[in-house]
């Protein structure tokens, strides 16, 4: 029945007194393809990282536990009546072998960068299907007592229900952010002051940023290349925000990220993404001391270039 037509009828059920039926939402069983559990001391998160200086991890470590990072491909449960499924957070839990329950407290929503936010469990049937069976992957941190070798993943949602028993290994170290692509600092220009636009025609608005007197504007082009993928649901692609990069002296002290260069405009921050094989560049400024002659690129706390900022002249303007 079309919901408008249901809600027309809720008044005239009520004023009859008699009991209000409504349609039953389908609970589906889900399959696991894959249900896979790495354990962790400690592991940094990225969750408030984003413009804080190079050297300041947050560590996420509790002792006499382990952080659990389980991992789970689902079988896509899509039929022509069933398009899409939906799991509260509070409804997925890790079971201990003595029954107690672990909630959720974190999960990876690119792999090596850790958010302490629980993730939920969605999928929507492609619309490609049955030709993609529309596999629906999940993630999600728990904490458990140091030694627990087993447990079982238990989830119970309006929308779908699983059960299924975990391995527990031994701790390992985390996955490293930086390892899953490979970066060059290309061209790399300085200038005292960056000149901008926005807009065009009579909507065009000009502005311009300088650096303090001591200090010149550094434009470094950075070429990211994709060398696994690290995305949680499988798709080959290397992704990242621009800050997730520092610059820093030889002493570890961070530059000030300025922005990416857009256009004509300098964004703070952009999402940007490459395939897995593929290469692709994008500018980025920062300010520096004027006599600093070398700096280190670091993707997250992982140094992956140098920079020979002494071998461009300084300029007026860019």
């Amino acid at each position: 029945m079309p919901k408008s037509r249901l809600f027309s009828l809720l008044p005239l059920l009520a004023a009859l007194g008699g009991p209000i039926a409504l349609p039953a939402m389908a609970q589906v069983a889900l399959t696991a393809e894959s249900l896979t559990a790495r354990s962790y001391e400690s592991a940094p998160s990225w969750q408030e990282r984003g413009f804080r200086p190079a050297g300041l991890v947050e560590t996420v470590a509790m002792p006499g536990h382990v952080l659990v990072d389980l991992r789970a491909v689902f079988s896509g449960p899509w039929t022509d009546d069933l398009s899409r499924l939906s799991v509260n957070t509070r409804d997925i839990a890790l079971v201990l072998p003595d029954g107690t329950e672990r909630p959720v407290v974190g999960g990876y929503p690119t792999w090596g960068q850790l958010s302490l936010q629980g993730r939920s469990l969605s999928g929507r049937r492609p619309r490609d299907f049955p030709t993609d069976e529309g596999d629906i992957h999940w993630n999600g941190l728990f904490i458990v007592p140091k030694g627990t070798a087993s447990a079982t993943l238990r989830i119970e949602g309006d929308d779908a229900t699983f059960e299924g028993a975990v391995a527990i290994p031994g701790p390992s170290a985390p996955d490293r952010a930086a390892d899953f692509a490979s970066f060059r600092a290309g061209n790399v220009r300085r200038f005292r002051t960056v000149r901008l636009e926005d807009g065009r025609g009579d909507d065009l608005v000009t502005s311009s940023i300088t650096a303090p007197a001591g200090w010149v504007l550094a434009e470094i082009e950075v070429e990211v290349t994709g060398v696994a993928s690290n995305q949680v649901d499988g798709d080959d692609r290397f992704t990242w925000h621009t800050h997730d990069f520092r610059l820093v002296d030889d002493r570890g002290q961070s530059m000030g990220l300025i922005g990416e260069r857009f256009i004509r405009r300098l964004l703070d921050s952009q999402y940007n993404g490459t395939d897995v094989g593929a290469s692709t560049e994008r500018t980025m400024i920062w300010v520096v001391p004027e006599g600093l002659a070398e700096a280190r690129l670091l993707y997250g706390e992982t140094e992956v270039a140098r920079v020979n900022l002494g071998s461009a002249a300084i300029t007026p303007t860019d």
